[in-house]
């Protein structure tokens, strides 16, 4: 789907769909409809409002799936819900949103850069801003979660409840590794894209083939880990996106895409190539993922003008054309409809708002709450099960207990999952607003941090003993390679015991006071 940017006419049938200036170039000039400040570039409301929307599947996603059951013995065991439910791998292909995750990653991902670059900046400059954005709150996260996991052991919390409660905060956290390394690529990314858009998409198409067709023959499940160069190829698909966002798009061969690429999904489903779980191609990932991200995009590219237009209060209604003193024609009827639509574009405006703010706090702590909400819980059922009142006494199962801690799928199980998400979201939105508010070194602080390390370094080696200075590419290579490890060693060692937690953290403390010492040097007013 190939489309001219400077077509002088879209064809009959097709819709024209433009993205906010902001997005893709600069400001035209303001309309004469009426006298008005010229407001600074906006991000595209659209873009953040799916965005949000998909982080509150994933909260909801993982909120369901967690549970905990009590024993015969009285202990309490974390456990896995729903994977196993009638209608779940089905489900999958809705609450899947993983690709479109990357999809808008790399449409913020190509227009940021083109800023950048547009105003003569650097790789160094763009990735100093998305590290800081993506290292600071998953430090905050390492230390204060470590923090609690060993307060936690001290209070008597078995060994394996503290694992399993280190794994399960440390599960998100996959998706910042990746999204951080790709985030660093994007440059280089955009390089082969702009000059070889459709060879590059093939050449990442297929590498991901290669490799699922060598796990597939071989047998051997360990090589799809090396079908990551799946993320690589969906945050192309948000590139194409960004290139065709502004020109216009024909709606029945968007919508014979779509078909056709369910289609080809659900045939290599039905040919047991895939998993029909959406949940189990992503572990290890698989070319269902592209596939399932095509056809996201796809019902992207269908609403994302409307949707952009729905969230625009600016844009001009009937009402604001018509000449003063005139009536409009079934003024009562339709007197409430644009008075609706800008309290519903304000009210989306400020969910967008604070999900900007809080998005990446919300999904990094979301499964904090749970688990500090099961361990609660779980505690209650046990001081059930003890209450020596002669009725729940040697009933680890008993009536109270399984109010507390219902048997996965029941039916009050079921009842209570609505208090349940309500609970979890309330609270992950308020750990969200304090988390932000924790204190952190400016760039300037930390940058001032790695001169002294720097010169404390000089002082103590020999007097003559060479030293080469790192360019800034260099160091921000190691300033990536810090963060991603710091990361993994927080995702797949866990943060407990303390000493892991004190790693992971100096890591990425170690890589944000190297990319702050990137930020270039203000010269005074008047220089």
């Amino acid at each position: 789907m190939t489309l001219m940017l400077n077509s002088p006419a879209p064809p009959a049938g097709t819709e024209v769909v433009r993205t906010p200036e902001s997005a893709v170039a600069p400001p035209a000039e303001p309309r004469t409809r009426e006298p008005r400040t010229v407001a600074a570039p906006h991000r595209d409301q659209a873009i953040d409002l799916i965005r949000f929307g998909c982080l509150v599947v994933v909260v909801i996603l993982h909120s369901m799936m967690s549970a905990a059951v009590l024993g015969s013995d009285g202990t309490v065991a974390p456990t896995v819900a729903l994977s196993t439910t009638a209608g779940f791998a089905a489900a999958s292909w809705f609450f899947q949103v993983m690709p479109l995750f990357f999809i808008i990653g790399g449409y913020a991902g190509i227009t940021g850069w083109r800023r950048t670059r547009a105003r003569g900046g650097t790789w160094t400059d763009y990735l100093r801003a998305r590290l800081r954005r993506l290292a600071v709150p998953t430090a905050v996260l390492v230390v204060i979660a470590g923090i609690g996991l060993s307060a936690a052991a001290d209070m008597g919390v078995s060994s394996e409840l503290i694992a399993e409660a280190s794994r399960r905060i440390g599960q998100p956290l996959w998706f910042l590794a990746v999204y951080l390394g790709l985030s660093s690529l994007v440059p280089v990314a955009v390089h082969f894209h702009e000059r070889a858009p459709r060879r590059s998409l093939a050449v990442l198409a297929g590498a991901v083939i290669a490799v699922d067709v060598l796990s597939g023959t071989t047998g051997i499940a360990g090589l799809g880990y090396l079908n990551f160069v799946v993320w690589p190829l969906i945050q192309q698909l948000g590139f194409f996106f960004a290139d065709a966002s502004d020109r216009p798009i024909s709606r029945p061969v968007v919508w014979s895409a779509l078909v056709a690429v369910l289609g080809l999904l659900g045939g290599l489903v039905a040919a047991g190539v895939y998993s029909p779980n959406m949940l189990v191609n992503l572990n290890p990932p698989t070319g269902a993922l592209v596939l399932l991200g095509v056809a996201q995009l796809c019902v992207l590219r269908l609403c994302h003008a409307r949707l952009n237009r729905a969230l625009d209060v600016d844009q001009p209604s009937a009402e604001s054309t018509m000449v003063p003193g005139e009536v409009p024609a079934e003024a009562a009827p339709t007197a409430a409809a644009p008075s609706s639509r800008i309290l519903t574009a304000q009210l989306s405006a400020r969910v967008i708002a604070w999900g900007n703010t809080y998005g990446i706090q919300v999904y990094l702590w979301h499964m904090s709450v749970v688990i500090v909400l099961i361990g609660a819980l779980g505690w209650l059922a046990q001081t059930a099960v003890g209450f020596p009142t002669g009725i729940l006494l040697d009933l680890p199962t008993g009536i109270v207990a399984e109010f507390i801690l219902p048997e996965i799928e029941s039916g009050w199980w079921w009842a209570t999952r609505l208090p349940w998400l309500l609970a979890v979201m309330g609270l992950s939105a308020l750990v969200a607003m304090a988390a932000e508010r924790i204190p952190f070194p400016s760039e300037q602080r930390l940058a001032a941090v790695g001169r002294s390390l720097s010169a404390l370094v000089r002082a103590v080696l020999p007097q003559g003993f060479p030293v080469q200075a790192f360019s800034s590419r260099a160091r921000a290579i190691v300033a990536v390679g810090a963060a991603t490890m710091g990361i993994a060693i927080a995702l797949l060692v866990g943060i407990a015991p303390m000493i892991w937690t004190v790693v992971a953290a100096g890591l990425l403390m170690g890589s944000l006071v190297l990319s702050a010492g990137l930020t270039p040097l203000r010269q005074p007013a008047g220089r």
